[in-house]
C-alpha cells in the first residue's frame, strides 16, 4: 500500500526532530561545559571592568526677556544694529555640547592628564614616550584637544532637553563618582558665566553703538525710540551682573551616589551573555560534529561498498 505523500513528508519531519533532539542530547555535556565557561568568563570580565558612576544636574532655561522689546529689536535688526544680550534658549543649549566650550573646560580644568591617564607619568609630571611598536610617532605621547574633546563628548558627557517640559538633563558618566559630580556641577556653572559675560560684553558693544547714534541724531521721535532701546539693554546689563544662573537655572544639582550605585558595567546583563553565547556555540560545535561525523561515516560504507558507488 502506498503512503501519502503528505503522510512522508511529516514523517521525514519527525524523524529530523528527533534526529537533533537526539544530536543535542549526545552533546550535553559538551554544550553545558561550554556555556559554564563562557558564563565564568563573562563573570570574571564584568567584575574585572572599572564602573562607571553617573552625575546629573537638573536645570531650566533662565526666564529673560529680549532685550529692547521684539518690536523694537525686530526695528533695529532690520537696520544692522545687534542687540546684545538677548536669551536665545537653543544656542544657549547648544552651547553645553559645543567643541569651544567642552575643549575650554578641558583647559582651564587640566584634564588632559586625567583622561588619559594611561599616557601620563605622575611622578615626572610629563607625558610618557610612546611604546616601541609606536614606531612613526615621534615625541612624546601627548593627546590632543581634539582627542580629549572626542573622549569627553561621545563617552562621557551627555546633554538632553524634554521637549514638553523643556527641561535640560546634564549627565557625566565617570569612574571616579565625586569627580564626576563636580565635573558636571562645573559645566553647568562654566556656561553659566561664560554666557553671562559674553552677554555683558555684547549690551556694553549695543550701548555703546546707541550712544553713538544719539549723538548724531536730533529727531525726537528717533532719540525717543533709542532711549527705549537703552532703557532694556540697562535692564539685561544689571541682570547680567547680578545673576549667576544667567543662562540656566540650576533645579536638582548633581550629588554624589553610593560606591554600590554604578551604571556600568551592568553585570547581570554581561554574566546573562556569557552564558547565552557559550550556549550557542555549544550548539554550534555539537551539530558540527555531529556533520563530520555524519561524512566520515558516509566515506567509509562507499570505501566499504565499491559497487554501490559505480552503480
Amino acid at each position: 500500500m502506498e503512503q501519502n505523500p503528505m503522510q512522508n513528508q511529516m514523517n521525514d519531519d519527525e524523524i529530523d526532530l528527533f534526529e537533533l533532539w537526539a544530536t543535542l542530547v549526545d552533546g550535553k555535556m559538551l554544550i553545558i561545559g561550554c556555556s559554564i565557561i563562557f558564563a565564568l568568563l563573562a563573570t570574571a570580565a564584568a567584575f574585572l571592568m572599572t564602573p562607571k558612576y553617573e552625575a546629573k544636574v537638573t536645570a531650566s532655561f533662565a526666564g529673560q526677556e529680549k532685550s529692547g522689546g521684539s518690536l523694537l529689536a525686530g526695528q533695529f535688526e532690520l537696520a544692522g544694529v545687534s542687540l546684545g544680550g538677548s536669551s536665545d534658549s537653543s544656542a544657549n543649549y547648544a552651547y553645553l555640547t559645543s567643541r569651544g566650550f567642552i575643549e575650554k573646560f578641558i583647559t582651564e580644568n587640566q584634564l588632559l592628564p586625567v583622561l588619559f591617564a594611561s599616557n601620563w607619568d605622575e611622578e615626572a609630571k610629563r607625558w610618557k614616550a610612546p611604546p616601541a611598536w609606536k614606531f612613526w610617532q615621534e615625541g612624546d605621547s601627548e593627546p590632543s584637544l581634539w582627542n580629549a574633546y572626542s573622549l569627553f563628548s561621545e563617552k562621557i558627557l551627555s546633554v538632553s532637553q524634554d521637549k514638553k517640559t523643556s527641561i535640560i538633563t546634564l549627565t557625566v558618566q565617570w569612574k571616579d563618582r565625586e569627580q564626576a559630580v563636580a565635573w558636571a556641577n562645573g559645566l553647568m556653572k562654566a556656561a553659566n558665566e561664560t554666557l553671562r559675560q559674553r552677554t555683558i560684553e555684547e549690551t556694553q558693544r549695543s550701548l555703546d553703538y546707541l550712544n553713538q547714534e544719539l549723538a548724531k541724531t536730533s529727531v525726537v521721535d528717533v532719540q525717543n525710540t533709542i532711549f527705549k532701546v537703552m532703557e532694556n539693554q540697562i535692564k539685561t546689563m544689571m541682570m547680567a551682573n547680578t545673576q549667576d544662573e544667567f543662562a540656566f537655572k540650576v533645579i536638582d544639582p548633581a550629588m554624589p551616589v553610593d560606591e554600590n550605585a554604578y551604571v556600568k558595567p551592568k553585570r547581570p546583563l554581561i554574566i546573562a551573555l556569557g552564558f547565552m553565547g557559550g550556549l550557542f556555540l555549544g550548539v554550534v560545535v555539537v551539530f558540527i560534529r555531529k556533520a563530520f561525523k555524519n561524512h566520515k561515516n558516509q566515506a567509509m560504507q562507499l570505501q566499504a561498498n565499491p559497487s554501490e558507488n559505480n552503480v
